[in-house]
């Protein structure tokens, strides 16, 4: 009777973050429009606001020029785990297909994350606050790829939405299109490769000071830890518009006539592949809330 007690208390208490959040959204939803600080920068609408300013794109440009060749080694260093990445995600799918067919007892659920339904009401606060700081990690990683190798960026944001935040960086399309194949490559395999880079100095920190850590910092890491790792897997799975099948088009953009086919192929294969493994997921073990 306690435990369920404990589990209602729970539950109360993450509702009450999620209405606390959700209230000081309207308030700054109505003082932005009453102060009209779009004037500033910012561009606010019902469920998100957009702060963009050129300040952004100077400290993304700082950080680039602090050491351009370090980012070079470190895109290289991308695109080598994105093959891997790529490798290891259909080894993972396909193992856990053979295993929903012929030892079901030993296949593993594959679950989107969906906020309310496969995210718990206690667990939700902790999820998007992680989120916001994996999303901008990423972005970041984006934008200061894009300045090493030479590519405009257009505009950077930061983003505040409802309960969560974020980052958005818009690069120069026209000039990225026509950027050498390499080039794209590191660009495109940067985020991935920071959210990566998180994940495992994350499980270096938790082996040297998990126990010595406070109950909220260790739940919010957690977080952390679980989405840098499996952002950075499915980005990388050739499907468009994500990472990798922006990395594969790349690869493949040399072999003229047949490439445009092999990517389709490509792509449509990932995404039955992805798809049975979804379904056979909600048909034996239906919704599983983390």
């Amino acid at each position: 009777m306690r435990a369920v007690w404990r589990s209602r208390e729970t539950v109360y208490q993450a509702l009450l973050v999620i209405l606390l959040m959700t209230l000081g959204w309207t308030i700054f939803i109505a003082s932005a429009h009453l102060l009209k600080l779009e004037r500033l920068g910012f561009e606010v609408h019902p469920l998100y606001a957009l702060y963009k300013s050129t300040g952004l794109n100077s400290f993304i440009e700082y950080l680039a020029r602090l050491s351009p060749r370090l980012w070079r080694v470190l895109g290289n260093m991308g695109v080598a785990a994105s093959v891997g990445e790529i490798i290891f995600m259909s080894y993972l799918l396909f193992i856990n297909l053979y295993r929903f067919f012929y030892i079901p007892e030993r296949a593993s659920p594959v679950m989107p994350l969906i906020p309310g339904v496969t995210i718990r009401a206690e667990s939700l606060p902790w999820f998007l606050a992680a989120a916001g700081v994996v999303i901008l990690l990423h972005e970041l990683s984006h934008g200061i790829q894009c300045v090493v190798e030479g590519i405009p960026i257009r505009s950077s944001a930061i983003l505040l939405a409802v309960v969560t935040f974020g980052g958005a960086v818009e690069p120069d399309e026209e000039k990225l299109e026509k950027a050498s194949r390499t080039s794209k490559m590191r660009i495109f395999a940067s985020g991935s490769m920071a959210n990566l880079a998180t994940g495992i100095i994350l499980v270096a920190f938790f082996i040297l000071f998990g126990d010595a850590l406070p109950d909220a910092v260790y739940v919010f890491l957690q977080w952390v830890y679980f989405l840098s790792i499996n952002i950075a897997l499915v980005n990388m799975l050739p499907i468009h518009p994500l990472d990798g099948g922006r990395i594969f088009k790349a690869f493949i953009s040399a072999w003229s006539g047949r490439g445009r086919m092999i990517e389709r192929a490509t792509m449509y294969s990932f995404i039955a592949l992805v798809a049975s493994n979804l379904i056979l997921s909600l048909i034996r073990f239906g919704l599983i809330p983390l």
